[in-house]
């Protein structure tokens, strides 16, 4: 295995790697409650759930079989799910653009300040509603500055493993693949498509079982290993 002192670019994933506490779409949400915050006030909550129920299906579907390389926007999935306003459907997607929104802990933080000191570093993320509430997120704590490309699946029509993330992340970076790294937690989308793009990968498992390692470069248990490989 090669050191890491040859990659000059490392990209990452971003729910699930760097950031928790995110995808908040188990059935003890209250969905209802984030719409109300946001100022929704026309759908039930029933009604709500129903519509969020019905188009996370079938964008979980097309997520999880295909095609990749087309993939429509969340309000898409909305609009099949029911007869909505404009106004409700951009309501309905912000409700679930806040439930997928996560926090990127302390620790990760300090990791990411010590390797931009000698690496060009970016993220390249699947998400499903808009990306403006983590970019504003990223923005306020002053994280923002320590990427030089944040690639959203949702702002380029193109979910993981499908090659479009990757290289548009390489193209903004002018980056070369054999001196990147990138490190994901999810081995079909992360590991296996950034390893078809020409990259080296470091699978993230925690405490997974990790019987298929040989497909990744590195596995991972700590995020804090990238700096020991």
């Amino acid at each position: 295995m090669a050191s890491q002192s040859r990659y000059r670019y490392i990209l990452f994933d971003l729910n699930g790697t760097l950031a928790f506490d995110h995808d908040r779409f188990g059935d003890d949400q209250d969905y209802h409650a984030t719409y109300r915050g946001i100022g929704g006030r026309d759908l039930g909550p029933d009604q709500l759930d129903g519509i969020i129920a019905d188009s996370l299906g079938r964008l979980v579907d097309q997520y999880e079989n295909g095609p990749f390389d087309h993939f429509p926007q969340y309000r898409d999935f909305v609009a099949e799910a029911g007869h909505l306003s404009q106004q409700e459907l951009s309501l309905v997607e912000q409700t679930v653009a806040e439930h997928e929104i996560g926090q990127i802990p302390r620790d990760r933080v300090d990791l990411l300040r010590q390797l931009e000191k000698d690496h060009v570093l970016g993220i390249v993320s699947d998400l499903w509603a808009p990306a403006q509430l983590w970019r504003r997120q990223l923005a306020s704590t002053g994280l923002d500055v320590l990427f030089g490309t944040l690639v959203f699946s949702c702002e380029i029509g193109a979910v993981k493993p499908d090659p479009k993330p990757f290289r548009t992340a390489l193209d903004r970076l002018g980056a070369d693949p054999a001196e990147t790294l990138f490190v994901g937690n999810d081995l079909r989308r992360d590991v296996v498509g950034a390893h078809a793009c020409g990259m080296h990968t470091a699978w993230l498992v925690g405490d997974e079982d990790s019987a298929a390692a040989d497909t990744a470069d590195y596995v991972l248990r700590e995020m804090d290993e990238i700096l020991r490989l």
